[in-house]
């Protein structure tokens, strides 16, 4: 018998509205639309089936695209990042709170809560902006010129991994020093840090999983190799995501010969 780890099912049917970013709050799918839309959606009590209905719409939330989104529950928060500039959104009025006006032309966010305060993390071209939260917003704290332009970069404990291009690089978020790793070769890079308590490389600690080729190689937040043994993809992941003990990959294409999903012991 083969085994089936996830059941697959549309929750959301007969939508007018294109999705560009989503995140769960609370019992909630947060939903932005590509016209700048905000929808809150709560799952039918006492549905036979799966499926969540539109409870709050927002069609005024942005005068632009959103291009990613995070709810942050703990901060009190909805992070934002349109094609204009990175937004705050209160919650859970989700008035706008701020915009932070150095960001026009970021093309990418991240956003670590594991440090105390929160620092928010933007890429604009080639250069990181480094925020840290005061108990009510986001002030300026550092800037990163990097060699090329960040294509991807997420944050890993103390450190944000950046992909440079095709090269990926670990950043000390205190110190400022900056060590170099490999490329992502014939792959474009993605990145992707394993959530607190799925490492092996202890319960204190934070493991990256780096896309390179059609592999996903486990580093630690130093820039190392933590385990002897990576993930094998049949094509090369774009985006990855953890529901232990199975790491989920998007692939360009899924055939019956081919997995999305591969099982990893924690």
């Amino acid at each position: 018998m083969v085994h089936s780890a996830f059941h697959i099912e549309p929750v959301l049917k007969k939508s007018s509205f294109k999705i560009a970013a989503l995140d769960v709050w609370g019992e909630r799918l947060v939903i932005a639309t590509e016209d700048g839309a905000l929808m809150l959606l709560r799952e039918q009590e006492g549905a036979h089936i799966v499926e969540f209905e539109v409870e709050e719409a927002r069609r005024n939330f942005s005068k632009h695209p959103v291009v990613q989104m995070q709810v942050a529950p703990e901060l009190g928060v909805l992070v934002s990042l349109t094609s204009e500039v990175v937004q705050l959104n209160s919650l859970p009025s989700l008035d706008m709170s701020a915009q932070l006006l150095k960001t026009r032309g970021a093309h990418r966010f991240t956003l670590s809560l594991d440090l105390s305060p929160a620092v928010l993390c933007v890429a604009v071209r080639n250069r990181l902006l480094l925020y840290r939260w005061d108990g009510g917003a986001f002030n300026d704290w550092k800037d990163v010129t990097l060699p090329d332009v960040a294509t991807q970069h997420v944050a890993c404990g103390d450190a944000i991994c950046v992909a440079a291009g095709k090269k990926y690089m670990i950043i000390d978020l205190f110190t400022g020093a900056q060590r170099d790793m490999f490329d992502s070769n014939s792959a474009a890079p993605a990145a992707f840090c394993l959530p607190a308590g799925s490492s092996s490389v202890g319960s204190d600690r934070r493991e990256l999983l780096l896309g390179r080729d059609n592999m996903s190689v486990f580093q630690d937040s130093h820039g190392r190799p933590s385990r002897k043994y990576g993930i094998t993809w049949t094509e090369p992941a774009s985006r990855l995501l953890c529901l232990p003990p199975y790491i989920l990959g998007v692939l360009p294409k899924v055939s019956s010969s081919s997995s999305s999903s591969a099982l990893v012991m924690c």
